[in-house]
This record gives C-alpha cells, structure tokens and sequence, in this order.
C-alpha cells in the first residue's frame, strides 16, 4: 500500500506581485491560516432531443464554455497589510499572483487576479482576522515545479 504524498498547509503559497520590472512574489502575511485555490467552469447545456420518440425523455448535453479559478486566503489580521490590500480592493487594477504547491513534484498556477472581497472581522476578547477572495482575470497557467 502507497501512502499519500502530502504536505502542510503552510506550503501551499499565495504569491502576490508586487508589479515591477522584473516583478518579485511574495507570500503575504496577512494569509497566515486558511489558502485555497478553487477551479470552475461555467457550462451551456441543450436537451437533445429522440427524433424517434420526441415524447421521450431526453439527454441533456453539457458543454464548457468558461474557466475560472477563485483563491481564498484567511487569518491572524496584519494591521500592516490593511493598506495595501484595501487599496488592491478599490483599484480597477489586477495583480498576478501565482499558487505554489510548495514541493518538488507540485505545481504553480500563475495568472491575473482581481481582489473581490476584503473582510475585517472580530470577536470580544479575540484576535481580529482577515480574509480575502481573488477572482481571476483571464488565463490562469500551471507549470511543473522542480
């Protein structure tokens, strides 16, 4: 029996640029628990249908018609970060960001993203936490990591 290859969620990298020449990643520390990338697809569908028995129930065909992929980030808020990201948050501006599967033999899914939700939240006697959604803008590009 094989067992998984696993890593840590620490390892799993949300990489933001910092738009200049050449352009410089970083992992923000305002993302410090929670980080997640989700792909999805939109999707146009037709019921064809049985010229035989055009009564008869018929199958419905799904085409793709979309690709996206959503990133997710959460923690600990770093009062530092509150700048940066709101203004990200209310410019019409993207930024490239790359999603690292920090270990040989993962990946890297590099694209445009545009900062869609920024929340601030806390509880009495608790510490403030954060998080962010980024949607992205146009193609989004895996490459092997070494």
């Amino acid at each position: 029996m094989a067992q998984v290859d696993v890593i840590s969620g620490e390892k799993l990298l949300i990489q933001i640029g910092d738009g200049a020449t050449p352009e410089v990643f970083a992992h923000p520390c305002l993302i410090n628990t929670d980080r997640g990338i989700t792909f999805s697809s939109t999707t146009t569908t037709d019921i064809i249908p049985d010229c035989a028995d055009p009564a008869a129930p018929a199958w419905q065909q799904t085409e793709k018609d979309g690709l996206s992929a959503t990133i997710s980030g959460a923690g600990m808020l770093d009062v530092a970060s509150i700048e940066d990201f709101y203004a990200w948050f209310t410019s019409e501006d993207p930024k490239n960001v790359k999603v690292k599967v920090d270990k040989s033999g993962g990946s890297t899914w590099t694209g445009s993203f545009h900062l869609t939700e920024f929340a601030i939240q806390g509880t009495r006697k608790q510490k403030a936490t954060v998080s962010i959604t980024l949607v992205s803008n146009g193609p989004v590009t895996r490459t092997d990591n070494a």
